[in-house]
């Protein structure tokens, strides 16, 4: 029997936070800092904590400069820290964005407000942009963009030199969801129409900036940009529907992986990446083959390298949920490989002349059957080793569609329906511990007939449900459950869904 599951790989390293945390940054050599939502600063050297700080609000980012780090807090505390603090600059508007290139800071005010200040908190320059989305600076500090929500895009020298400015059609809609610049300069934009455009350019796409010589390339991208690595010779992007693709200049885009969820962070190892997705970080090879995968106790948020041989992985908790540990791994330990399974049969026909090894006419009859339904719901709780409730409710009847154009092209086939059990989700307890939740099979269609029954079966095969939707409770943890659907010819599909509840 061949085993799917993919190689895991073990933390060596746990650190309990009693707090979200909302920023963080390698510093040097083996240590790192942790700003939380309420506005502390942790360093740690691997997982000891060796400096505490407090900004007093929450803490937006933080960069390293030098032994030190620069922090910001959403109530307007720029602050440097060196030990201890050297030196601090008050924003009585609150901090929206802040991003420091090692030379000069940049951030942005909830009035729009874009101020510039050098690596000792003086102000250089500032200039009003109404809503800004994202700040980016080069990594010289000789350039920095700015992201408005309107989809302006905007490149401009510390000087206050504007050197670009794209804005968005009157009549279209756009966003931008990633910003970030390349080694060379170049400015790496992910653009959105929102579904729809006014004229050729992709919905979706990645945008390529030159300072001087403006919009050097445009490539389609399969969905909104959720995440952005940026390389010596292009980018890595990951999107909102899983997809890991890889853009080299001068070259075809070339896609890395397909994911089931959204790429929530891309750092580069070697010649491999490494992903946050969901509750996962995954190790994906240059030829897009998973490596090893970790499950985290939160939603992946962020993934830094800490020195050449750890990383960090940070996770967001749902609210009221404990807040998720952060945790160090190494890369290139070796992973948990699960070799397949196996099965010895101790068959002797002398022994006994009951069992013949094969199936009687009645038994294959049997096995080709369609699974039979229950429609028994109560006390399903105490039968259930998932502690599954079912709530009562009327069944949703659902619209199927007949596909009657494919049907008239295959009357003598009978094509098996489409089972279809909705997407994978993650929902909040409620204060019992619990959350009702509808599985929905809705969607399901039958291309040459029709759905005659549907079957709800939990994890342990247990049927819980004989309608296209089913409402159940249940309680934290992760639950699968398996559809299946009948056509009006006796054939059968199934799919999976997982819902996990914290």
């Amino acid at each position: 029997m061949k085993d799917d599951r993919l190689p895991m790989i073990e933390a060596f390293a746990k650190i309990e936070m009693h707090e979200d945390v909302t920023a963080s940054c390698s510093i040097h050599e083996s240590s790192f800092a942790l700003g939380t939502s309420s506005g502390k600063l942790l360093i740690y050297e691997l997982d000891n904590l060796v400096s505490k700080s407090d900004l007093s609000s929450e803490i937006v980012s933080i960069f390293p400069y030098g032994e030190s780090v620069i922090a910001a807090s959403n109530m307007g505390l720029v602050q440097r820290f060196d030990k201890i603090p050297t030196w601090k600059l008050n924003v009585t508007s609150g901090i929206d964005n802040f991003v420091f290139s090692g030379v000069y800071g940049f951030f942005s005010d909830s009035k729009g407000e874009v101020v510039v200040i050098d690596s000792e908190g003086k102000q250089i320059y500032s200039q009003f942009h109404e809503d800004v989305n994202q700040l980016a600076a080069s990594k010289d500090g000789d350039l920095f963009a700015i992201a408005k929500t309107d989809g302006t895009l905007i490149i401009s020298t510390p000087s206050n030199d504007l050197l670009q400015n794209s804005s968005a059609d009157e009549s279209d809609i756009e966003t931008i969801s990633q910003i970030c610049f390349r080694q060379d300069g170049v400015l790496l934009a992910c653009r959105d129409s929102l579904g729809f455009t006014l004229d050729d350019r992709p919905e979706n796409r990645l945008e390529c900036w030159h300072s001087v010589r403006g919009l050097l390339h445009i490539s389609e991208l399969p969905a909104i940009s959720s995440s952005i690595l940026p390389t010596k010779n292009g980018a890595i992007v990951g999107c909102n529907n899983g997809s890991l693709l890889r853009f080299t200049i001068g070259e075809e885009v070339e896609e890395l992986a397909i994911l089931e969820h959204p790429i929530s962070s891309i750092i580069q190892w070697g010649e491999d990446v490494i992903v946050g997705t969901w509750f996962n970080s995954m190790r994906v090879s240059s030829k897009g083959e998973v490596i090893w995968t970790h499950e985290h106790e939160g939603l992946v948020s962020n993934i830094f390298a800490i020195n050449s041989e750890t990383i960090a992985v940070i996770g967001s908790s749902p609210s009221g949920e404990k807040p998720a540990s952060v945790v160090l791994i190494d890369p290139d330990a070796q992973p948990i490989r699960y070799e397949s399974e196996t099965f010895d049969y101790d068959f002797n026909p002398s022994k006994s002349q009951k069992f013949t090894g094969g199936l009687t006419e009645a038994e294959v009859a049997e096995a080709e059957a369609p699974p039979s339904v229950s429609v028994e719901t109560e006390g399903l709780m105490n039968d259930l080793e998932e502690d599954l409730e079912l709530i009562s409710d009327n069944k949703i009847v659902s619209k199927t569609d007949l596909l009657q154009d494919l049907a008239e092209s295959a009357k003598a086939i009978n094509l098996p329906p489409i089972a279809d059990a909705g997407d994978d989700k993650t929902i909040s307890a409620e204060d019992d511990g619990t959350a009702i939740i509808l599985l929905d099979g809705s969607r399901s269609y039958d291309p040459d007939g029709s759905i005659e029954h549907y079957s709800w079966q939990n994890s342990n095969g247990k049927v819980i449900g004989d309608s296209a939707q089913v409402r159940v409770r249940l309680r934290a943890g992760t639950h699968s459950f398996e559809l299946t659907v009948i056509d009006n010819n006796g054939a059968a599909s199934k799919a999976i869904v997982t819902m996990r509840i914290q």
